[in-house]
């Protein structure tokens, strides 16, 4: 990439086009252009991380972002990842995504929610008072059994909550209590599949 003209906005641009990334070499100010931005997001999400401040703050191009890779959220601004529709639209794809939401929707039931019954893994990141809401963890391990490992102790004590782990994964029987570790019930669904 010798030669370039990094203040150039239209050789950026053409850039940009063919590799999103490449905005991590231009100048602040075509850092801040949004035709140069919108064209690096729409070719890879991840460029965002190498918009502008003012750009990370901008719907339009977090949106394009984040529609390209959900992962990319980590790299709006403090307003946009505390963005209940944006945050609904990259959980419903991957519940995993979660992870780059404000602490506010963290701690959202309907967003956490609507993260684990897309992947019940994503409730690693969900804050500890929905980590023992029953309702939200049952969500989680019907999912993923798995999921139980990031349950707080007093569910995984639960036998019902047990139970629908065991259904859903009989490697779940790891993050069982031990007092339900020896039901029999739990050891019977542990050891059906």
């Amino acid at each position: 990439m010798e030669n370039i003209n990094w203040n150039d906005k239209e050789e950026v641009l053409k850039l940009v086009q063919q590799d999103g990334t490449a905005l991590e070499y231009a100048s602040e100010e075509v850092r801040n252009n949004k035709e140069v931005v919108l064209n690096a997001v729409q070719q890879d999400g991840w460029a965002l991380e190498y918009a502008s401040e003012k750009l990370r703050n901008d719907k339009d191009i977090v949106m394009t972002a984040i529609q390209k890779n959900g992962c990319a959220l980590q790299f709006a601004s403090d307003k946009l990842r505390d963005d209940e529709n944006i945050v609904r639209i990259i959980v419903e794809r991957d519940g995993m995504n979660l992870a780059y939401a404000s602490g506010r929707l963290l701690n959202d039931k309907d967003t956490v929610l609507t993260a684990v019954r897309q992947n019940g893994l994503a409730l690693e990141y969900a804050f500890e008072r929905l980590r023992c809401d029953k309702d939200v963890v049952m969500a989680a391990v019907q999912q993923n059994g798995c999921s139980l490992e990031y349950a707080l102790i007093e569910l995984c004590d639960d036998k019902e909550i047990a139970l629908a782990a065991l259904q859903s994964s009989p490697y779940a029987f790891k993050y069982v209590s031990p007092r339900l570790k020896l039901d029999e019930d739990v050891q019977k669904a542990a050891w059906k599949k």
